[in-house]
C-alpha cells in the first residue's frame, strides 16, 4: 500500500463531507425542470467552477499526464494558440447564448423547434450512443489510477475466456455508486452543489501542489532530464517537434478549429448549458470556466514534467527502478504509457500530500461521472423515447413529473451497468485523447455544422441537416474501421485500386505501416470540414428561398419572454454592454489583457525562433518565468473564484426553495415550439394533454 493512514483520513473526509452534500441538497429537486437544468436557477460562478471541474475529470487528468510526458513544456506553447479562440467564443456568447434563448434542455430539443422530431431523434440517439462509447472507458481509467496509485494488488479470477481482476472491478464500482448516487439523488441541482464544492476543494490543491512542486525541484535538474529527449521530439524547444507522438502542432491546430466549429456540440456537460438563470449568466459562466482553467494548468504541467524528471535523471535512478518494477507488471504497452506518471507520483508525494491528490482525483472523478451519467441518461429519455412515444401514440401526452423523473433515474442507471461493462471487458489500444477524438467524431464530425446553421443562418433547413448529419457519421465509421483495422483497409485498398495504392505507399511509406498514419484527429477535421461544406450546399439547393423565422426560436421580437434582455450582435458581442456587472468588467477585461499578452508571445516568440536559433537554456528560462506567473494567477483565481461561487450558491438555494415550478417544461416540442411557450388556448388546439392530466402510478 503506498497511501499512509493521514492519507485516507484526508480522502475518508472528502468523500463523507460530499456525501452529505449531496443528501441535504437534494431535497430542491421537486420537477423535471429541476432535475434536468437546476430550475434554470444557478450564477456564473457557480455554473463556472462546477462546469469547469466537470470538464476535468479524472480521466482527462490522465489523459494530460500522458500528453505532457510525451511533449512536454512544448504542449503549453502549442496550446497558446487555443486559448484566444476559447476566451473570444466565451465572451461573444458564442453558440451558448443563443442557445440559452431558446430554452431548450438538450441540444437535440433545438433541433426539433428548428429542424423536425424525425431529426431530433436521430441526433438524440447519435448523441447517446457517440457519447455513451466515449464515456465508457472513464471507469477503467480512474479505477486503474486508484488501483496503482494508492497500491492495491490485483486479484484474478478466470470467468471462462475473460481474466477479470477483482480489485479493479471494486474500485470502480464504489466510485461510480457514489457518482450515481448523487445523480440519482437530485438531478441537476445535486450535481451542479456537490461539483461546486469538489471544484473549489480542487483548485486549492493545485495551488498546493503547484508550490511544492515548484519548491522541491530545481530547474537545472529539470533542464537536464528533458535534454534527454530526442532532438525531434524535444519537450523543451516547440519547434522541435516533428517527430512528438500524436501531440504535434497539426493536432493543436485542429484543437483550435474544433473550438469554434464544434463548441457546445458536445454534450456531456449539457445540464450545465441550460442551467444558467439568463443567457447572460451562461456566457459569463462559460468565461469563468475558462479562467478555472488557469487554476490546473500549472500543476497538469508539472506533475508529468516532475514524474519525467525522477524516471530520467541519473540522482534519481533508484527510485526509477522502483518505478519501472511495478511498471514492468502492467499487462499491456499502451496501459502501461496511461500509468507512467500515475505510478511514479505514487511513489513520490509524502504522507498528507499523497492523500490530498487522491482526493482530488476522487473528486475529479465523481465531478464528470455524475454529469455525465445525468447527461446520457437524460438524453435518452428526452430526445429519443419521449419524441417516438408521442409519435406512436399520435398526440402529445407529457409524462407526469413523478413518472418522468423515474424514467429518467432509471435510464441514467442503464448508462452506469454499461459502462461498468464496458470498462471492466474493453481492451484500449490508443492513447486516451486520441479515442476522445475517434469516438467523439461520430456526432462531433457533423453536429457543428447543424448547431451553427440552425442559430445563426435562417437559410439552414433540415435536409441539410440531415446530409451532414449522414455524411459525418459515415465519415466518422469509415475512420474508426481504419484506426482499428488498418491491415484489413490496406488489404480492401490494394483490391479496389492496386495501381493506385502502389503508388501511394511508394510516396507516403507509413501507409505500409502496421497503424493508420491518420490520426484519430486529422479525421476528425476532415469531417467537420465536409460535413459543414454538404450542410450548406443541400441547405441552399433544397431551400427554394424559404427562411426560418428566427425571432421564434430565440424568443426575440414578439417572442421575448418577460424580463428577457436583447442580445448583441456582430462584433459589439465582443464589447460589455449594459448587462455587465462592474465584476463581469473586470472579469472580462483581464481575459483579454491574459490571452492577448500570450497571444503577442506566441507571434512573436514563434517568428523569432524560426528566424534565429535559440537554444534550450533560454527555452527553460522562459518556462520558469512562466510557472511562477502561473502560480501567482492560480491563487487570485482561486480565492476570486471560491467567494464569488459561495455567493452563487446561496442564491441558488434561496431561488429554488421559492421557485414556481411549471410542469409543462419538461422539454416537450409541439408545432416546432417547447411546450411551455405555448398558451391554454394554443394548447388546447394542438391536442395536447396537460401533464397533470396523465395518470401517474405514484
Amino acid at each position: 500500500m503506498n497511501m499512509q493512514a493521514l492519507d485516507w483520513a484526508v480522502l475518508g473526509a472528502m468523500v463523507l463531507f460530499i456525501c452529505w452534500s449531496g443528501y441535504v441538497t437534494s431535497k430542491y429537486t421537486r420537477s423535471v425542470s429541476d432535475f434536468l437544468a437546476g430550475n434554470r436557477c444557478a450564477g456564473k460562478y457557480l455554473l463556472g467552477v462546477a462546469d469547469g471541474i466537470a470538464g476535468l475529470c479524472a480521466i482527462s487528468i490522465v489523459a494530460l499526464f500522458e500528453m505532457y510526458y510525451k511533449a512536454g513544456f512544448t504542449a503549453v506553447w502549442w496550446q497558446m494558440m487555443m486559448l484566444i479562440a476559447m476566451v473570444l467564443v466565451s465572451i461573444s456568447g458564442w453558440v451558448q447564448y443563443r442557445y440559452r434563448q431558446t430554452r431548450s434542455m438538450t441540444m437535440a430539443q433545438f433541433f426539433e423547434v428548428r429542424y423536425s422530431r424525425g431529426f431530433r431523434v436521430f441526433a438524440g440517439l447519435l448523441a447517446f450512443v457517440s457519447g455513451s462509447i466515449n464515456f465508457a472507458i472513464f471507469p477503467a481509467v480512474g479505477g486503474r489510477f486508484f488501483q496503482y496509485f494508492c497500491g492495491f494488488p490485483p486479484y484474478i479470477v478466470s470467468l471462462g475466456a475473460l481474466q477479470i481482476d477483482l480489485v479493479f472491478a471494486g474500485i470502480m464500482f464504489f466510485l461510480l455508486t457514489v457518482a450515481l448516487s448523487f445523480t440519482l439523488m437530485g438531478g441537476q441541482v445535486v450535481v451542479m452543489v456537490t461539483d461546486f464544492i469538489q471544484g473549489t476543494f480542487v483548485n486549492i490543491m493545485f495551488v498546493v501542489l503547484g508550490l511544492f512542486l515548484l519548491i522541491h525541484f530545481d530547474w537545472t535538474t529539470i533542464e537536464e532530464a528533458l535534454s534527454m529527449a530526442p532532438t525531434t521530439a524535444s519537450m523543451i524547444h516547440p519547434m522541435k517537434t516533428a517527430d512528438t507522438e500524436n501531440f504535434n502542432v497539426t493536432y493543436f491546430l485542429i484543437a483550435v478549429f474544433g473550438i469554434v466549429f464544434t463548441f457546445m456540440a458536445w454534450q456531456g456537460n449539457q445540464g450545465y448549458y441550460c442551467a444558467a438563470k439568463s443567457p447572460h449568466e451562461a456566457k459569463m459562466g462559460r468565461l469563468i470556466a475558462n479562467l478555472r482553467q488557469i487554476t490546473q494548468s500549472l500543476t497538469m504541467v508539472l506533475l508529468p514534467v516532475s514524474a519525467y524528471v525522477l524516471l530520467h535523471h541519473p540522482s534519481f535512478s533508484d527510485y526509477a527502478a522502483n518505478v519501472n518494477r511495478v511498471l514492468d507488471t502492467v499487462p499491456s504497452d499502451q496501459l502501461r504509457s496511461q500509468l507512467t506518471v500515475t505510478v511514479a507520483l505514487a511513489h513520490f508525494f509524502p504522507m498528507g500530500l499523497a492523500g490530498a491528490f487522491a482526493a482530488v482525483m476522487f473528486a475529479a472523478f465523481v465531478t464528470t461521472h455524475d454529469t455525465y451519467l445525468h447527461t446520457w441518461g437524460s438524453i435518452f429519455i428526452q430526445d429519443v423515447v419521449l419524441p417516438i412515444r408521442n409519435t406512436l401514440r399520435g398526440e402529445v401526452a407529457p409524462l407526469g413529473p413523478k413518472q418522468h423523473i423515474r424514467w429518467l433515474r432509471i435510464s441514467i442507471l442503464g448508462v452506469a451497468v454499461f459502462i461498468f461493462l464496458f470498462s471492466l471487458l474493453f481492451n484500449q489500444q490508443q492513447d486516451i485523447f486520441m479515442y476522445f477524438a475517434l469516438t467523439g467524431t461520430i456526432y462531433l464530425g457533423w453536429a457543428g455544422a447543424a448547431i451553427i446553421g440552425g442559430l445563426y443562418w435562417k437559410r439552414g433547413n433540415t435536409a441539410g441537416a440531415w446530409a451532414a448529419a449522414v455524411t459525418g457519421m459515415a465519415l466518422a465509421i469509415a475512420g474508426w474501421y481504419m484506426t482499428y483495422f488498418w491491415p484489413n483497409t490496406q488489404a480492401l485498398a490494394t483490391d479496389l485500386f492496386p495501381g493506385f495504392w502502389e503508388r501511394a505507399v511508394r510516396a507516403w511509406p507509413k501507409l505500409g505501416g502496421e497503424k493508420c498514419p491518420i490520426t484519430s484527429q486529422v479525421l476528425w477535421f476532415y469531417t467537420m470540414v465536409t460535413s459543414a461544406a454538404v450542410y450548406a450546399v443541400v441547405s441552399l439547393a433544397t431551400g427554394r428561398g424559404r427562411v426560418c423565422e428566427m425571432d421564434r426560436i430565440l424568443h426575440r421580437g414578439k417572442y421575448t419572454r418577460e424580463g428577457a434582455a436583447n442580445a448583441a450582435t456582430g462584433l459589439r458581442a465582443l464589447a460589455m454592454g449594459p448587462e455587465y456587472s462592474f465584476t463581469d468588467r473586470c472579469l472580462v477585461i483581464g481575459s483579454y489583457g491574459y490571452s492577448f499578452l500570450f497571444l503577442l508571445i506566441f507571434i512573436a516568440g514563434t517568428l523569432y525562433a524560426l528566424s534565429t536559433p535559440i537554444e534550450d537554456r533560454t527555452w527553460m528560462a522562459a518556462w520558469r518565468v512562466y510557472c511562477y506567473f502561473m502560480f501567482a494567477l492560480s491563487v487570485i483565481i482561486t480565492v476570486w473564484l471560491a467567494i464569488g461561487g459561495i455567493h452563487n450558491l446561496k442564491q441558488l438555494i434561496a431561488a429554488l426553495s421559492i421557485a414556481e415550478r411549471d410542469d409543462r417544461d419538461d422539454g416537450t416540442v409541439v408545432g416546432h415550439r417547447n411546450l411551455d411557450d405555448l398558451n391554454d388556448e394554443e394548447i388546447e388546439r394542438m391536442n395536447v394533454v396537460e401533464p397533470e392530466e396523465v395518470e401517474d402510478p405514484e
